[in-house]
C-alpha cells in the first residue's frame, strides 16, 4: 500500500522532473505507460555535445541505445544506476554483432557522467557524449530518423560486470538533431484569439479482407474571410492509434466539387484513381503515423480562406488493419489552429516525386537496396522569379523504404541538403523542422532518391496506395509562397520500355491514356494468352533474374524521362504567370560533384577505460 509520504515523494520526483524539463529543448515520452522520459539538448554555440537526461520509475538501473534499426545488433547502448552507496555509475557499450544478448563494455569510456539520483520511485541520471565519438563501438548521431532502445529493471546492479536482464524494454523512433514541431503549442492553446477549424471523418468501418483502406471526403470551406494556420493537430479516435496511418488534404483548384459534398467514399485501389478525387492536387496539409503536433515558426503562417476560387478542399485518410481486425470504426479530426492576424512571412508547399503507378514505381524482390530517382530539371526550378527556402518537410514511402534524400545540384555542385533520411522508419513519418533550411534557386537541379529493401518480397513490389505497395514522395514546404496552383514536380519514365526490361513485348501491353500519370489501366496479355492487368501479372507470372534487376536499377535512374512541373514564370511584359508543363528530359540529371560530409575531426576521448565513471 502506498503511505502518504511515498505518494509526497513521487509527486516531488514528478514536480522535479518537469522543473528540469525548462533546461532541455527536446522531450520524449519512451515508454507507452510514461514510465521512462527523455530530455535532451543537442549540440549548440559550437558544441559538439548531446546532453541527455533519463526520468525513468525504476530503483534499479535503466539503459538507453541508439540502434540502426530498433534491435541490439550493433546498437550502441549506456547502461546507468545508483549503486548501494548512492553514488551514480555509468557504462558505455555496444550490442553483440548479430541478435539480442548481454552487451558488452566498449574499450573507451565516451559516455560522460553529469549527475545522478534516485528517491523511492525514480532514477534520474544525466549524461553527455559526442555528436561523433570517432570510436567503431558507438554510433554517430545524425539528423536521420534514431531507433532508441530504451530498457530498465528494478534490480540495482552490484558492479559493472553483475547487471540483471531488463523487466522492461522497448523501442521508439525520434529526431535527435532537428528542432521539434511541437515547440509552441502550449502557447497556442491558452490563446484566447486562436481559433480551430475541424475535418472530420465519421464512422468509417475498415474492411477485413484487405489490409488498406484510402477514404476520402469533399469538404466546402467556409467563406471566412484569410486566416493563417499556425498550428495543427491529429486528433486520432482513441483506441484507433494502430490503424490509421496517415492523412493529407488536398485543395481542389477552381474545381467546383459541390455534387460530391456529403457522399465519402472509398477512393484508391492499386490501379485508378477514384473519380471526383483525382481533381484536387494542391499538397494542402499532411500528417502520417508518428508525427506530433506541428506548430510553425512565430513569424509564419500557412494561408487558408478568402480565396473565392479555392472552395473545396478533399481529405484522404489512409487506413492500415494489417491484422484484418473485425469491427473497427474510425471517427478521427484534423485541426488547424488559426490566426486572423496575419504573419510576415506566408508558406507555401510543393510535392516533388514520382506519380502512384504500377508501370513507373517497381522494385524487384529478394533486394538488399534498390534505389528510384525522380527529376526535377533546372528547366522547371528557372521559371521561378525569386529563391525559395524550404524550412520543413515529410518523406513518404511505404513499407519497404529504408532511405530517402533530396538532392539538389547547383552549377554541377550538390550543396548540403538535411531533407534526408537514411533510416526510414515507415511507423514515424513525421515532418521536421530542418535545423539549416534548404534554400532552392531558379535553376537547380532536384532529384528525389527513394531506396527500398525488399529481401522479404517473392514477387515485385509497384507503385500503389496499399501499404503493400510503393510511393516516392517528398512534401516540402517553404517562403515566400508563390501564387501558383497546383505546385509540384514529377517525372515518369516510359513505361513501355520498363515493361519490355522485364520480359514483355510491346504489343503485348496496353497502357490506358491516362496510366503514365497515375491514372487509367495497364493490361497485359500473359502467356496464356489472357489479358490480365499489370498487377496479376507482376504477382502470378513475372520471373525476375539477377539481369532484369540490373537492367532496370540502371534504366529508373538513367533513361531520359518525362517531367510534369509547374512553376511561376514571367511574361514578355514581367508579369507573373502560372504554367504546368509536360516535357522530355535528354537524359537523367548529372551530378558530378556529390556532396560529402566533412570528415569529423577526432580528438583523444575524454572517457577512461574500463567499464564504469563514477562521480
Amino acid at each position: 500500500m502506498l503511505t502518504a509520504a511515498s505518494i509526497l515523494l513521487a509527486l516531488l520526483a514528478v514536480s522535479s522532473a518537469q522543473e528540469q524539463q525548462a533546461n532541455f529543448t527536446h522531450h520524449a515520452v519512451l515508454d507507452p505507460n510514461g514510465k521512462y522520459l527523455l530530455n535532451w539538448n543537442p549540440p549548440t554555440n559550437g558544441s559538439d555535445y548531446f546532453t541527455f537526461e533519463c526520468v525513468v520509475a525504476t530503483r534499479g538501473w535503466l539503459g538507453l541505445g541508439f540502434s540502426p534499426n530498433g534491435a541490439m545488433t550493433d546498437a550502441d547502448i549506456v547502461i546507468a544506476w545508483i549503486d548501494a552507496n548512492g553514488n551514480p555509475q555509468i557504462s558505455d557499450r555496444h550490442g553483440p554483432a548479430q541478435g539480442n544478448g548481454y552487451p558488452p563494455a566498449d574499450s573507451t569510456q565516451n559516455y560522460e557522467l553529469v549527475s545522478g539520483r534516485k528517491n523511492n520511485t525514480h532514477i534520474i541520471i544525466t549524461f553527455r557524449r559526442k555528436l561523433d565519438t570517432c570510436d567503431p563501438q558507438d554510433r554517430k548521431i545524425t539528423s536521420d530518423t534514431t531507433r532508441l532502445i530504451w530498457a530498465f529493471s528494478d534490480q540495482v546492479p552490484t558492479s559493472a560486470n553483475n547487471i540483471q536482464q531488463h523487466s522492461h524494454r522497448g523501442v521508439k523512433s525520434v529526431q535527435l538533431v532537428n528542432p521539434q514541431t511541437n515547440d509552441g503549442m502550449a502557447k497556442i492553446l491558452a490563446d484566447p484569439s486562436t481559433k480551430v477549424y475541424d475535418l472530420s471523418v465519421t464512422n468509417v468501418t475498415l474492411p477485413t479482407d484487405k489490409r488498406t483502406l484510402y477514404w476520402c471526403d469533399i469538404f466546402e470551406l467556409p467563406q471566412w474571410k484569410k486566416h493563417h494556420v499556425i498550428a495543427n493537430r491529429m486528433m486520432i479516435q482513441k483506441g484507433n492509434e494502430r490503424y490509421v496511418h496517415h492523412m493529407v488534404v488536398y485543395g481542389c483548384g477552381e474545381e467546383d466539387m459541390s455534387e460530391h459534398l456529403g457522399k465519402p467514399a472509398a477512393c484508391f485501389d492499386d490501379t485508378q484513381i477514384f473519380s471526383p478525387m483525382e481533381k484536387c492536387k494542391d499538397f494542402f496539409a499532411v500528417w502520417a503515423v508518428g508525427g506530433e503536433d506541428f506548430v510553425y515558426p512565430s513569424q509564419m503562417g500557412a494561408p487558408i480562406f478568402g480565396d473565392s476560387k479555392q472552395r473545396f478542399v478533399l481529405l484522404e485518410m489512409h487506413y492500415d488493419n494489417a491484422d484484418l481486425t473485425p469491427g473497427i470504426t474510425d471517427s478521427s479530426t484534423f485541426r488547424f489552429y488559426l490566426t486572423e492576424q496575419l504573419r510576415p512571412v506566408e508558406t507555401g508547399k510543393i510535392t516533388i516525386g514520382m506519380p502512384v503507378n504500377p508501370v513507373q514505381l517497381v522494385i524487384p524482390p529478394k533486394q538488399q537496396r534498390f534505389t528510384t530517382y525522380a527529376y526535377c530539371p533546372g528547366k522547371c526550378t528557372s521559371r521561378m522569379t525569386e529563391p525559395i527556402t524550404v524550412f520543413t518537410g515529410l518523406l513518404h514511402t511505404h513499407l519497404l523504404g529504408i532511405a530517402m534524400r533530396v538532392r539538389v545540384i547547383r552549377n554541377g555542385e550538390e550543396i548540403k541538403s538535411d531533407m534526408r533520411d537514411d533510416h526510414y522508419d515507415f511507423n514515424y513519418q513525421s515532418p521536421v523542422y530542418l535545423s539549416k533550411p534548404l534554400v532552392i534557386m531558379p535553376g537547380d537541379d532536384i532529384i528525389v532518391e527513394c531506396t527500398y529493401g525488399s529481401m522479404d518480397r517473392d514477387t515485385m513490389t509497384y507503385g500503389g496506395f496499399g501499404s503493400d505497395n510503393e510511393m516516392c514522395l517528398a512534401y516540402m514546404e517553404y517562403y515566400p509562397k508563390r501564387n501558383l496552383s497546383p505546385e509540384n514536380c514529377k517525372s515518369f519514365v516510359d513505361p513501355k520500355n520498363l515493361t519490355e526490361i522485364l520480359g514483355l513485348k510491346k504489343e503485348q501491353v496496353n497502357i490506358g491514356p491516362k496510366a503514365s500519370l497515375g491514372g487509367g489501366a495497364v493490361t497485359v496479355l500473359n502467356q496464356d494468352q489472357q489479358n490480365v492487368t499489370i498487377t496479376n501479372w507482376y504477382k502470378n507470372d513475372l520471373k525476375m533474374t539477377d539481369d532484369m534487376v540490373t537492367k532496370l536499377q540502371d534504366y529508373v535512374k538513367n533513361s531520359p524521362q518525362s517531367v510534369s512541373c509547374g512553376f511561376q514564370g514571367k511574361d514578355s511584359a514581367g508579369g507573373n504567370v502560372t504554367d504546368s508543363t509536360f516535357f522530355k528530359l535528354d537524359g537523367p540529371i548529372q551530378n558530378p560533384h556529390p556532396y560529402v560530409e566533412p570528415a569529423a575531426v577526432c580528438t583523444a576521448s575524454s572517457g577512461t577505460t574500463g567499464a564504469t565513471t563514477t562521480s
